[in-house]
């Protein structure tokens, strides 16, 4: 390979290696939202039952009252409403703190 050949392979190369090095930068903060999705009444419900069945959460029953709640906000259309009750119940679940 003549020597000025290898002068004119390395900045494009280097240039190469910039363009995908950004496209990575760019593109990982979506590939990381559709990793993790927002959270949905039913799959809210879901992790409270399946939380509830092994909890020994002295706010156990407190907590299934919260999920009533909350399923019952997110049945009638309020989900956003619903979704925060249904964390709450999950969160008191797996929490020791007093309510």
């Amino acid at each position: 390979m003549p020597p000025g050949q290898i002068h004119k392979e390395i900045p494009l190369k280097l240039h190469q290696l910039i363009a995908s090095a950004t496209a990575v930068l760019l593109l990982a903060p979506a590939a990381f939202a559709t990793s993790n999705p927002p959270a949905s009444c039913s799959s809210l419900q879901t992790q409270f039952d399946k939380e509830a069945l092994t909890t020994t959460s002295p706010h156990a029953a407190k907590a299934r009252d919260l999920r009533a709640e909350g399923a019952k906000l997110c049945t009638s259309g309020k989900s956003a409403d619903g979704i925060k009750k249904l964390e709450e119940a999950v969160k008191m679940l797996s929490s020791n703190v007093k309510y």
